[in-house]
């Protein structure tokens, strides 16, 4: 499976899973968007499911800053895997209350991760 975003149905979710399973130690990373409205919400979930280190989490008093978030979720050595996968359940409601946001959040995956950027 190639770097990319894919937006597909719980069907084939659970097919995708079994693929990653099968993997060599990949960090699978799920969350629900039907829980994140803003971004408050989303760093939180991210730190939760990437285990961002705790001194992360207490240096940003006032909550993680994109860029203090796009240094972290780039970098995710701790975590000692030889893949991530990031699964956002119900991503029609993710970050409603911050479409902004949201389109940040996805443009910076395809601009950091995926070849040939756009999602599929």
């Amino acid at each position: 499976m190639e770097n990319r975003i894919y937006q597909i149905t719980k069907d084939e979710l659970n097919s995708i899973k079994q693929q990653l399973n099968s993997k060599s130690n990949t960090w699978i990373a799920e969350i629900d968007g039907d829980n994140i409205s803003t971004w408050q919400d989303y760093a939180d979930e991210i730190e939760r499911v990437f285990k961002f280190p705790a001194n992360i989490i207490e240096m940003h008093v006032n909550g993680l800053s994109i860029d203090g978030y796009l240094d972290w979720i780039t970098d995710l050595s701790w975590l000692n895997a030889n893949g991530y996968a990031l699964i956002i359940n119900n991503f029609d409601i993710f970050m409603s209350g911050d479409l902004r946001k949201k389109e940040i959040i996805i443009e910076s995956f395809e601009k950091m991760f995926c070849r040939g950027g756009k999602a599929k």
